[in-house]
């Protein structure tokens, strides 16, 4: 594959000098929104063909648009109409959240550009390297392992019967077997 096609695909536009093939207006499937209507489909700004015409695209819009402007009327929310407005707002709880986060992105959008910007603008320095570039730090230095004890290569002492009363049967005081 062509690397400008895989930058291409990644970037989800086609690349530079690409040209689309023609969409014949005789290939088209006619519309499908209404069986009355006998147009050809509309094509996408991507070049492929859409499910309806142009003319049912735009009446269905503005359905939306009428149908949206009504509900928002009646106290819908502003952005989605479905959803009750909270008491003395024009947003919803869950628009109100997505307008929300929607802001702090866009803020810290902007922080992170101008960091970029204040870092492109500085001239080129010298680094000054330090320990620390070399990977030298109080806190990674060289440790001693610790040593065993001979209490790590002794065997186990040998467990007290005592202690194992799980092992005896409170039914009939044997010994406890799992088969």
């Amino acid at each position: 594959m062509d690397i400008r096609f895989l930058i291409a695909q990644i970037n989800g536009k086609p690349p530079e000098g690409f040209v689309r093939p023609a969409v014949l207006e005789t290939g088209l499937p006619e519309c499908r929104i209404l069986k009355r209507c006998r147009n050809k489909v509309a094509i996408k700004r991507d070049g492929t063909p859409a499910r309806a015409c142009e003319r049912c695209l735009a009446r269905r819009a503005a359905s939306c648009r009428r149908r949206r402007k009504a509900l928002s009327a009646e106290g819908g929310c502003r952005r989605c109409a479905y959803r009750s407005r909270l008491e003395g707002d024009f947003l919803c709880a869950r628009c109100r959240e997505d307008r929300d986060a929607e802001r702090a992105q866009k803020r810290q959008d902007a922080v992170d550009a101008a960091a970029i910007d204040e870092f492109a603008a500085k001239p080129d320095q010298a680094h000054n390297p330090s320990n620390l570039d070399c990977g030298i730090s109080p806190w990674n230095r060289k440790k001693s392992r610790p040593e065993p004890s001979a209490g790590y290569w002794s065997p186990l002492p040998d467990p007290d019967p005592a202690e194992q009363g799980w092992r005896w049967s409170l039914m009939n005081g044997r010994l406890h077997h799992r088969y």
